[in-house]
C-alpha cells in the first residue's frame, strides 16, 4: 500500500472558515447563530472578516450588532474604524452604540487584540479622576471567564471619557492613596457582582449589581443594577450571557459618569 499525503496550506483553511462564518453571519435566520459567528470573525485575526462584521452592524438584531461592534474592535484591524464611526452616526439603541464607542477608543488608540483587560495607562496631566476596580463573581461560572470580561468591560468604558485612569489589578489601598495625593485625584471604587443568568419562559435575564464608593476610604455612594433581558433563549447560551454581562456594565458606567459628573 502506498501512502499519499496532501498538504494544504494552513491559509486555505483560515480563508475557508472565514467565508464560512461570514455566510452564517449574513444569511442564518437564527440571531444566536450570527451572534457567535460575528465573535468568531473577531477572534479570527483575518484581514477578510472587516467587512462582513462592518456589514453587520445594521443586522436586524442588537445582539448581533452589539457582537459584531465588539469583533471589530477585538479584530484590531484599521479598517473596521471608519465603518464603526459610520454605524455609530445613525445608531439609536444606547446598548449598540456604546459597544460602538467603545470598539472606536480601541482602535482609534491602537487596540484590539484578544479581549483582556490590559494594564491600563497611567494618570497623565489631564486626570481628575481615579477609578479602582473589583469583581464578584455570583454566577456560577468559573471565575476565569467572568473576571476578566467585566473587568475588561469597565475598564474600557471608564478610560472611553476623558480625565478618568483606572488602578491596575492588584493595587494596594496604600498605593492608590499614593498615587491620589501625588496627583491631587479624586478616587472611587467600583465593585461590580455578577449576578446568576436566569432561564425563565424562553428568556435569558442578566443582572449586575455595581456598587460606587469613595477611595481609598471605602464610603458607599450609590449602587446602580442593570438588568437586561434577551428573548428566544431557551437554554444556556454563555455567549449571550457574556454579551449581557458586558451590556449591564457599560451601562452601569455610563450612570457612574453622570453622578461624577453631578458632584
Amino acid at each position: 500500500m502506498t501512502l499519499v499525503l496532501s498538504l494544504i496550506p494552513t491559509r486555505l483553511y483560515a480563508d475557508q472558515r472565514t467565508s464560512y462564518l461570514a455566510d452564517q453571519l449574513r444569511t442564518n435566520e437564527d440571531y444566536r447563530v450570527r451572534t457567535q459567528a460575528a465573535l468568531a470573525l473577531g477572534a479570527s485575526g483575518d484581514d477578510a472578516a472587516t467587512r462582513p462584521l462592518c456589514d453587520a452592524l445594521t443586522d436586524s438584531n442588537a445582539s448581533v450588532k452589539v457582537a459584531a461592534a465588539a469583533a471589530l474592535g477585538k479584530l484590531g484591524k484599521p479598517a473596521g474604524l471608519a465603518c464603526l464611526e459610520r454605524a455609530e452616526g445613525r445608531e439609536q439603541t444606547p446598548a449598540v452604540k456604546s459597544q460602538m464607542q467603545k470598539s472606536i477608543a480601541a482602535l482609534s488608540a491602537g487596540g484590539g487584540g484578544s479581549g483582556g483587560s490590559a494594564a491600563p495607562p497611567p494618570p497623565g496631566a489631564d486626570t481628575k479622576y481615579y477609578v479602582a476596580i473589583e469583581i464578584t463573581n455570583k454566577s456560577g461560572r468559573p471565575e476565569s471567564e467572568i473576571e476578566p470580561l467585566v473587568r475588561a468591560a469597565i475598564q474600557s468604558k471608564i478610560l472611553a471619557k476623558a480625565g478618568y485612569a483606572v488602578a491596575p489589578k492588584g493595587e494596594t489601598v496604600a498605593q492608590g492613596k499614593k498615587i491620589l495625593n501625588g496627583k491631587k485625584l479624586k478616587g472611587f471604587y467600583l465593585l461590580a457582582t455578577v449576578e446568576p443568568a436566569v432561564y425563565q419562559g424562553g428568556n435569558l435575564t442578566q443582572v449586575v449589581r455595581v456598587s460606587m464608593w469613595t477611595y481609598p476610604s471605602k464610603s458607599l455612594q450609590g449602587e446602580f443594577a442593570p438588568k437586561l433581558t434577551q428573548s428566544g433563549t431557551p437554554k444556556k447560551d454563555v455567549q449571550s450571557e457574556n454579551i449581557l454581562m458586558k451590556m449591564c456594565v457599560e451601562n452601569a458606567v455610563e450612570t457612574f459618569h453622570k453622578v461624577v459628573a453631578s458632584l
